[in-house]
């Protein structure tokens, strides 16, 4: 049997050691974890829901921006963004940022169809994410569900009250602020979000192909009847130059034919045969 040495190190000591080591380690660790998860980031112009995994409520006040306390494992924090957040539904994909966000085909008072491209300012007011989290749900669900379908109400109402040249052209900017009405009574009435800002913008209006065909050939016609009503014009003050030269012409050969008989008057001829254009043969001597 193996005798150990005075200053020989006994194994078992050794491994009691290393295992109390490592505990201490893992225990420091989980204490840093624990630590860790007792604490939340909220950033900058955004609120925390805080929920209560064992009794399934939320906190009446939500968590403000910086570093905040919870109760790990118990208790899960939402993040909502409070800041000013744009929708846009458009017809061009690089301009909604998002599939599927395209323009709002609604009808006209005169019975069309056209296409509203629009951005909406808004934000969800202070101190009512908590509300946001328990009525509606996260962020992106509600912009789906809640923002967009608010949207394309306002719009198809407005827009039913316009005629498809009113829309596309004198009345674009009161269509945008009846728009604007609309949508702001609704974030009212549910009070989970407020527009923002100027709130409202009317991008653009896009026209079935069929009506953008009849309006060209509107505009055609229109310009083949300017076109022969300045022809006529132009004939009729044609025609009144020649009158008017005429007129000239008749008045110079009056006054021709004046002249040559106070010239004759003047000679002692007996007959004087003038040209055939002037239209006399006088007997000079008769008139004597």
């Amino acid at each position: 049997m193996a005798q150990w040495k005075d200053d020989d190190v006994d194994p078992r000591e050794l491994v009691a050691r290393h295992t109390q080591t490592v505990l201490t380690a893992v225990a420091a660790a989980a204490g840093l974890m624990l630590l860790w998860s007792a604490v939340v980031f909220i950033p900058a112009g955004h609120e925390g829901v805080l929920f209560n995994k064992l009794n399934g409520k939320v906190s009446a006040k939500t968590l403000k921006q910086g570093w905040q306390l919870r109760v790990p494992v118990l208790t899960n924090v939402v993040i909502y963004d409070c800041r000013r957040k744009a929708y846009t539904m458009s017809m061009t994909s690089a301009d909604s940022g998002q599939e599927g966000m395209n323009t709002n085909w609604s009808p006209t008072a005169d019975g069309n169809s056209v296409g509203i491209d629009i951005t909406v300012w808004y934000r969800i007011p202070a101190d009512t994410a908590g509300q946001v989290y328990v009525k509606l749900g996260n962020q992106e669900w509600c912009e789906e569900q809640v923002i967009r379908p608010i949207i394309r109400n306002a719009v198809r109402l407005t827009v039913a009250r316009y005629t498809a040249p009113e829309l596309y052209g004198p009345k674009r900017t009161e269509v945008q602020e009846k728009i604007k009405e609309v949508i702001d009574k609704s974030f009212k009435d549910d009070q989970f979000f407020v527009l923002d800002g100027d709130g409202v913008f009317l991008r653009d209006v896009h026209l079935t192909a069929s009506y953008q065909r009849s309006i060209e050939e509107k505009v055609a016609a229109q310009q083949a009847i300017q076109r022969k009503e300045f022809e006529v014009a132009q004939a009729r003050q044609e025609a009144m130059a020649i009158k008017i030269k005429n007129d000239a012409l008749a008045s110079a050969k009056s006054y021709l034919q004046l002249r040559t008989i106070e010239m004759l008057e003047k000679k002692d001829f007996k007959v004087m045969v003038v040209p055939q254009s002037q239209g006399l043969i006088l007997n000079l001597q008769e008139g004597k």
